[in-house]
């Protein structure tokens, strides 16, 4: 839908609106501690004629993930699913950098949460994946081990989503990652982590009014699947 009119020139012919600008992704961003840097995306799916969206997320520096099947495409959805994320996280503290790619998922709502949360929203090029290629790659991984094989429910977002979540428990705390050497998963890597760097990362003059206790997990879930996120 337009939200603006077109300009039109005296000789009556349509200019080419220029769209406004947006924050690319620095060549040289590298994730220096958790939280520092969150990467979001879609995977979209047909099932029986209906559309169906998995919204994607992943810490970069930890690898920890968190996805969510929907009906919407809306940039409300998205940021639902942002605030969803931050409660998921294991680690209080705030996030500071967000990539995405240019969909329109990742606007309006969406970026007016970023911007009320004080967070830099980068943004990739068009058609050039590689640039987000951490949570690409996430999505092919989720999509052939779990998404393949469970297709039919996501005619049921619910259904579908609780079957996820179970899977993300062993994907977090469980399957080890080749960034970790084959050897660790997100929440074994993050034990390991020194109390002295994850304390400097809270006094960072960009993490405010943090709370002291860690995040657990997200509303409307079982306390069974609690129990793997909380870091102590």
């Amino acid at each position: 839908m337009r939200l603006f009119p077109q300009k039109v020139s005296h000789f009556g012919k349509i200019k080419k609106a220029n769209r406004a600008k947006v924050l690319r992704k620095p060549k040289d961003i590298k994730a220096e501690y958790p939280g520092y840097l969150i990467a979001l995306d879609t995977v979209e799916r047909f099932v029986q004629g209906c559309k169906r969206y998995i919204i994607t997320f992943e810490d970069i520096y930890t690898r920890f993930s968190f996805a969510w099947a929907t009906t919407s495409h809306a940039s409300k959805a998205a940021q639902e699913f942002f605030i969803l994320c931050q409660k998921v996280f294991p680690y209080s503290f705030n996030f500071l950098h967000i990539l995405t790619d240019n969909g329109s998922e990742f606007k309006k709502h969406f970026s007016e949460e970023l911007k009320k949360l004080h967070l830099t929203h980068y943004h990739t090029y068009p058609k050039t994946p590689k640039m987000n290629a951490h949570i690409e790659r996430f999505n092919r991984t989720i999509q052939e081990e779990f998404v393949d094989y469970h297709t039919g429910l996501l005619v049921n977002p619910e259904e579908f989503n609780k079957k996820l979540m179970d899977y993300l428990v062993w994907f977090n705390t469980k399957r080890v990652h080749c960034a970790f050497k084959n050897k660790l998963s997100p929440v074994q890597f993050m034990l390991t982590l020194p109390v002295v760097q994850l304390i400097q990362v809270q006094s960072l003059p960009l993490s405010i009014n943090i709370p002291q206790e860690c995040k657990s997990g997200w509303p409307y879930t079982p306390p069974s699947f609690l129990q793997f996120f909380v870091l102590k």
